[in-house]
């Protein structure tokens, strides 16, 4: 038989080739049931020493694929689930299973080749034992050549070695499989068990294949694509940004065309995409930056880039973290089909009377396992920026089993609920509810728990687990936390809140402020529209009017620190702004940057040391252009004072703008390229643009 993908000679049993891992399907397989390579007990998957593919500037991957090489087997802690509760696995003092009735199976034993009421031959158990000994022979000698292989390459190249190493191994014990399924003479007790050696040993092997085929490929993809990215050595200029884009569209074909992944893998690698998918983005900001002199939008295109660099770093580590969670999964497999080996020998070795009634211990056809992860704290502002609060590692011993998951965090979420079929891969389930709707009370810490139920899908309970976590309060921001998400400065977007019905009444004032300064010339908010005056004037006065609103409704500047190198930090929401009545620089630019979105103006967070600000993009005023001028107004949203926030204060600078006067005496500024590239290269100063807000999914906490 040839493999149609690579042409390579293959045995007429196969199920995969050896050389590139394809599945071959052919007339004489007679089960439906996936089968591959292994990592066995006497030689951990993990044994897979291995050096990282070279990454600019990153060490992280190099210690997490040494990781890899390390990884041992872990049965602390972990709870075997099954559907019978004579066959449950005690964790400490307590044992969990569902009740018989709800047992599946996953024997096809045909009533034609088993001897229900008498004993089995002693050459149907001679030959049973013989094909069981040769798959243990096999996996022992694949792992001896995996070793191997591991000692003699250099780089990654052993990671496709031992994947092939792995492929041949499944190739061989498929007509195995095949044939312990076809001995007849075999007692209904033994070939249930002989069916149930072969599900654990194939199976368990085929989702490791999986996984390390993934692996495989993926560090290809590194090697040829992804460690190929730009590096910030000429950042700003246009052979950086073409080079930048070229590279993105041949990554993302790459992306799109690696059809490998594996199931427990398929979120994450989703998200991979999409974070890939952020040097377009960084691409077109840093292309338009160029061509407008536009020193913001570069340096935000640079602090972009390092979050791209951070994200893909830590997806990376999903990645490694799944890889291990499915070599655990394996070895438990592995655990209890060597039991499973020892037990069918211990059986060929009973007398008749031993044999009837006896059950085997070590069939766990339908079992699953459960193990948690959970967060300790959630911050409810930055709500969108987790992945999960809770992480459910399961996966079937053998078999399949249907069952439902609930979650909620009692006065927090919404119940979250969800059906799955697992089977005997390794799954990771996250889970995060929605948060109630209506008003909750979110001023203060509090104190609450993640209630996680697993049933079956009549509603029986398998299992239940509670988990303490901390809800702050809607005001607190951490920098820093990378649980379950990604933290970094630009998570402060999610304070922004241009849709609130308080920043529509912050823009009823505003309007009467510009119409009051105007002489009625202006009684609207327009964004980038014509407003009668030159686009300098029209983009000042209406960031003006918000300015003067803001006093006008009473918020004064409250001059408490505010520092980005404190971990944990109180930030006020706009609308609790505007009813408090006061604000940190970095609570009153929220509100400025949030009124200015609101009105579909382009600005940036502008945060020097100990500090933050506001810029304002001067538009072209022609509203079918959005390319931009790259000239800003850097507005001091803690001038809130009668004697620097006032009418005249603002008319006269209004007046200094129509003359091409300098402006120097308002909280509004204007600042020329030269001028906001040394400001902007103080050590320690960071600009967010507030419209990567859409591009980044850092949306307000909604309910």
């Amino acid at each position: 038989m040839i493999c149609k993908k690579c042409g390579n000679q293959l045995n007429d049993n196969a199920l995969f080739c050896p050389k590139c891992g394809q599945r071959i399907e052919t007339q004489t397989q007679d089960i439906n049931r996936n089968v591959q390579p292994n990592i066995n007990n006497v030689n951990p998957a993990g044994n897979v020493r291995s050096e990282a593919p070279p990454k600019k500037k990153h060490t992280v991957r190099t210690v997490l694929l040494s990781i890899v090489g390390t990884i041992v087997v872990m049965f602390g802690g972990l709870m075997w689930l099954g559907s019978q509760a004579s066959n449950s696995v005690e964790t400490g003092s307590s044992a969990v299973s569902a009740p018989s009735e709800q047992r599946e199976t996953s024997s096809d034993v045909s009533t034609q080749d088993v001897v229900n009421d008498t004993v089995s031959s002693q050459d149907s158990i001679d030959e049973l034992l013989g094909y069981i000994d040769q798959a243990e022979a096999l996996v022992e000698k694949a792992w001896n050549d995996y070793d191997e292989a591991g000692n003699e390459e250099d780089g990654t190249a052993h990671f496709t070695v031992q994947r092939d190493i792995l492929a041949t191994l499944l190739s061989d014990l498929s007509p195995l499989q095949q044939q312990a399924n076809a001995v007849k003479g075999l007692d209904a007790n033994l070939a249930t068990a002989g069916k149930e050696y072969f599900n654990m040993l194939c199976d368990s092997k085929k989702a490791h294949y999986e996984i390390w085929n993934f692996l495989v490929v993926y560090f290809d993809f590194w090697d040829n694509y992804l460690s190929l990215r730009p590096e910030g050595t000429g950042f700003g200029t246009e052979e950086h940004c073409n080079e930048l884009y070229a590279w993105y569209q041949s990554a993302k074909e790459k992306y799109l065309a690696l059809d490998s992944c594996p199931s427990c893998l398929e979120g994450e690698w989703k998200r991979y995409g999409e974070t890939l998918d952020l040097n377009e983005s960084i691409a077109m900001k840093e292309y338009q930056a160029i061509q407008t002199n536009d020193w913001l939008r570069l340096y935000s295109a640079m602090y972009m880039s390092n979050r791209y660099e951070t994200v893909e770093e830590l997806q990376y580590k999903e990645f490694i973290n799944c890889f291990k969670g499915e070599v655990n999964h394996m070895k438990r497999q592995e655990a209890v089909s060597s039991e499973l080996a020892d037990e069918i020998h211990a059986y060929a070795e009973m007398d008749e009377q031993e044999r009837r009634g006896y059950e085997f211990e070590y069939v766990r056809t339908n079992k699953i396992w459960l193990d948690y992860e959970s967060i300790d704290t959630i911050y409810p502002a930055l709500y969108n920026t987790y992945n999960a609060f809770v992480i459910i590692k399961t996966g079937c011993t053998s078999g399949n089993r249907k069952i439902i998951v609930e979650a909620e965090i009692p006065g927090f979420t919404q119940k979250y609920q969800e059906r799955f079929i697992l089977d005997s891969a390794y799954r990771a389930i996250y889970i995060k509810p929605p948060a109630l709707t209506g008003d909750l009370d979110l001023t203060s810490a509090k104190d609450a728990q993640i209630s996680v139920t697993i049933s079956e899908q009549d509603g029986t309970v398998i299992d239940t687990k509670s988990f303490p976590v901390k809800i702050q309060s809607k005001y607190d921001v951490n920098w820093y936390t990378d649980e379950y998400g990604i933290a970094t400065k630009d998570n402060i977007l999610c304070y922004l809140t241009p849709e609130s019905p308080a920043i529509t009444q912050l823009k009823r004032v505003a309007i009467d402020e510009m119409s009051a300064m105007t002489n009625g010339s202006m009684e609207s908010i327009v964004g980038y529209q014509s407003t009668g005056f030159n686009h300098y004037v029209g983009t000042y006065l209406q960031a003006a009017g918000i300015m003067r609103a803001l006093y006008e409704m009473g918020v004064r500047y409250n001059a408490d620190s505010f520092s980005l190198s404190d971990g944990h930090q109180h930030v006020l929401l706009p609308a609790d702004v505007l009813e408090q009545k006061s604000g940190l620089c970095i609570e009153t630019s929220l509100t400025v940057a949030s009124a200015l979105q609101s009105a579909g103006m382009h600005a940036f967070i502008v945060l020097p040391p100990g500090h933050a600000q506001v810029a304002v993009e001067i538009w072209n005023g022609n509203g079918e252009d959005t390319s931009g001028t790259g000239q800003y107004f850097l507005i001091e949203t803690t001038a809130l004072s009668d004697n620097w926030n006032n009418q005249n204060v603002f008319i006269d600078d209004a007046n200094a703008l129509l003359e091409e006067k300098v402006l120097n005496s308002s909280p509004i500024t204007y600042m020329n390229a030269d001028t906001w590239y040394e400001y902007l290269s103080t050590e320690g100063t960071y600009v967010i643009d507030c419209d990567d807000s859409r591009v980044l999914g850092l949306t307000p906490f909604s309910n």
